[in-house]
């Protein structure tokens, strides 16, 4: 480890920055016929089970529950990331999950092994 780089060491994956990179434009990946039903659908129940939440948490915080204030104003701020979500999703702004080099990994944890040895 004394040859290594302090600052190469605590990079990020190369994947992460080219992510976060405004110079590297993201692709958009196509959502399929299935994926939007499915994200539609689901905003369907979801955004009125918000709604319908904070006003049903609106009449226990009249009645007293000094608790209920915050889910009032919480339910509605979920329904909202509800849209935001569904919005990003819709036009293809999927999240990168990268998939671990397995071959490389094993060569690391080898040499990291024989630098013990």
């Amino acid at each position: 480890m004394s040859g290594t780089n302090k600052d190469d060491e605590y990079q990020a994956p190369q994947w992460v920055q080219d992510e976060s990179n405004p110079d590297i434009p993201g692709v958009p990946q196509e959502v399929s016929r299935k994926q939007r039903i499915i994200l539609t659908v689901t905003l369907v129940v979801v955004f009125p089970f918000c709604l319908w939440a904070g006003w049903f948490e609106f009449g226990r915080a009249q009645s007293g529950n000094w608790r209920a204030w915050v889910y009032t104003f919480e339910w509605p701020f979920f329904g909202a990331i509800a849209i935001y979500l569904w919005r990003r999703l819709i036009n293809g702004d999927m999240p990168k999950i990268p998939r671990p080099d397995l071959e490389a990994l094993a060569k690391e944890a080898e040499q990291a092994e024989k630098e013990k040895g």
